[in-house]
């Protein structure tokens, strides 16, 4: 198997449905690859609009859209985007084409410090050393990106490494177990306390409740429980329904 199908099937292995990108050497055969493994490829004009598309994909479904981009400025025009998901915490995996790791160092196509680039915007940034590492190297970055406070991860793929070839005995379809973070029975025993002496209290329900499997319903049972006055943010709609005769939305 060569690199480049390596990074599809393990991409796919990994529960990635969507891929947004603008290819060029050396990534265009990773896109192909991707739509074989059953991918959704999606073609865009420039890395900025894919950046941003790959993470509203994350955003909506809880698992990381990829951008695929290529080496130098096609890496640059995506850090806005990673930026961006960084600071609304949105599951993003992005993948960057690179120069030829036996070229570093002596003004190779488009070469450029990457994964240090990378660093300031990310939970996860690596560069594989070796095709045997990759299926490491991407089920930690796909994990990196969901768990906890979701985020950005950032894979460097130089073009010799997608084009060597190793015979590997992949793993099965992984199912990534995150762990769920528990609040402190204490800390929710002084919320509580402190709502029931609040004079006039209101809940504002944010994307991190949108985000969050299952809380829509906690949220519902919540405000009909307590009859308090609720105003969602605008990536928070949805949770209670703006009909709701609780809904103060007008106010905001």
């Amino acid at each position: 198997m060569e690199g480049y199908e390596l990074v599809a099937e393990l991409l796919a292995r990994n529960g990635i449905k969507y891929m947004f990108g603008v290819v060029g050497i050396p990534v265009v055969e990773v896109a192909i690859a991707a739509q074989r493994c059953g991918l959704h490829y999606i073609g865009m004009r420039n890395e900025q609009a894919a950046c941003y598309a790959a993470q509203a994909i994350g955003y909506l479904t809880g698992m990381p859209g990829v951008c695929l981009v290529v080496s130098g400025p096609g890496l640059l025009h995506a850090l806005g985007g990673m930026a961006n998901a960084k600071e609304n915490s949105w599951p993003l995996l992005v993948l960057g084409g690179a120069s030829d790791t036996d070229q570093e160092q002596m003004g190779a196509f488009q070469e450029w410090p990457q994964v240090e680039s990378c660093r300031l915007y990310t939970k996860f940034a690596c560069r594989p050393s070796s095709l045997e590492a990759l299926p490491h190297v991407v089920s930690k970055a796909v994990r990196s990106t969901i768990a906890g406070r979701p985020g950005v991860a950032y894979i460097d793929l130089p073009g010799d490494l997608l084009r060597k070839s190793a015979d590997l005995t992949l793993p099965p379809e992984v199912h990534l177990k995150v762990p769920i973070m528990q609040p402190h029975e204490t800390a929710v025993k002084e919320a509580i306390d402190l709502l029931s002496k609040a004079e006039r209290p209101l809940v504002i329900v944010g994307k991190g409740a949108a985000y969050s499997k299952g809380a829509s319903s906690l949220i519902r049972d919540f405000i009909a429980k307590t009859n308090l006055p609720f105003l969602p943010s605008p990536m928070g709609k949805g949770c209670v329904p703006d009909s709701d005769l609780h809904s103060v939305a007008p106010a905001r």
